[in-house]
C-alpha cells in the first residue's frame, strides 16, 4: 500500500483496497469487511478527532462559565432598576402596561441576547466543520489541537513519493 511504483504480486499474495490491477484476470478473496479495514480504521479516526476538544475550547467553556455569571447578574440588575427606578425616569405610556412588566422584558431580553450558548456551541462546530472538510479533501486531522496549530503552516513537505502518486510515477504541486 502507498507504493511510488507498480508492484507485481503473485497468486496467493495480499492486495489493499484501492490497488489497480494494470493488466490480466483479478480474482480476490476478502478477507476483513466494514470496520475492520484501513478505511474502517480512518472513520474511526476521524470519528475520534471530532470528538477531541481542542484547546480552545477549553478557553471558551471557562470565560462561558464566567459570562454566564456576569449576564444574569446584569440581568438581575436590570429587573431591579426598571422594576424601582425606571419607572419614575420613563413615562407611563412607554412601559407598556406595569413597571413590573417592562422590568422582566428588559431583564430577559437582556438573557436571551448575550445568552453564552453561541460561544459554547460556536468553537466545537468550528472544530467540527474544519476535520469534516479536511476529511472531504483527503486530509486527517486528529482533533482540534492539530487543525489549531495547522492554521500556522505555510509548507507541507512529503516524505515518500507513494504518498503523491496515482499508480505511475507523477508528482504535482
Amino acid at each position: 500500500m502507498g507504493e511510488p511504483l507498480p508492484v507485481a504480486k503473485l497468486p496467493g499474495a495480499e492486495v489493499s483496497v484501492g490497488s489497480i490491477n494494470l493488466n490480466g484476470a483479478l480474482t480476490i478473496e476478502v478477507q476483513r469487511s466494514g470496520g475492520e479495514t484501513f478505511m474502517g480504521d480512518i472513520v474511526h479516526l476521524v470519528e475520534e478527532a471530532q470528538s477531541r476538544e481542542a484547546p480552545v475550547q477549553r478557553l471558551v467553556d471557562k470565560v462561558a462559565g464566567h459570562f454566564t455569571y456576569g449576564v444574569m447578574a446584569i440581568s438581575a440588575a436590570t429587573f431591579v432598576f426598571w422594576s424601582t427606578v425606571g419607572a419614575c425616569i420613563l413615562p407611563v405610556a412607554f412601559q407598556q402596561g406595569s413597571a413590573m412588566s417592562l422590568a422582566l422584558q428588559l431583564s430577559c431580553s437582556i438573557l436571551v441576547v448575550a445568552c453564552p450558548c453561541a460561544l459554547g456551541l460556536a468553537t466545537p462546530t468550528a472544530v467540527l466543520v474544519g476535520t469534516s472538510l479536511g476529511a472531504t479533501k483527503g486530509l486527517l486531522l486528529r482533533g482540534g489541537s492539530i487543525l489549531e496549530k495547522f492554521s500556522a503552516v505555510n509548507t507541507i513537505v512529503f516524505d515518500k513519493t507513494g504518498t503523491l502518486t496515482i499508480g505511475k510515477l507523477l508528482s504535482q504541486k
